[in-house]
């Protein structure tokens, strides 16, 4: 039962990563040259902040720590869902 948060969290970082990333591919639709690339650069960066968070929670998993685990796979969910909030609020 005390792996079943973190897979969780994992599961749940995963999705949201995939989901900011189709996010940012569809806002490239009618975009300039230099803003796809920023666009691109932005797909780069949500990606390895997901991809180290779910890193970091399997090696915390492993390492017998599901709670710390569990908010390390977690944490990249949070940094991208406030990320999504300031740019609907901006934008």
């Amino acid at each position: 039962m005390k792996s079943l948060l973190p897979i969780a969290a994992i599961v749940v970082t995963v999705l949201v990563t995939l989901c900011a990333v189709v996010f940012c591919m569809a806002g490239g639709a009618n975009s300039t040259p230099a803003q796809i690339r920023a666009l691109k650069l932005w797909m780069l960066g949500l990606t390895l902040l997901g991809t180290a968070g779910v890193t970091a929670g399997i090696l915390l998993m492993r390492a017998g720590q599901p709670g710390w685990a569990a908010g390390a796979a977690i944490l990249p969910s949070v940094i991208m869902v406030v990320i999504l909030i300031v740019a609907m609020i901006i934008g």
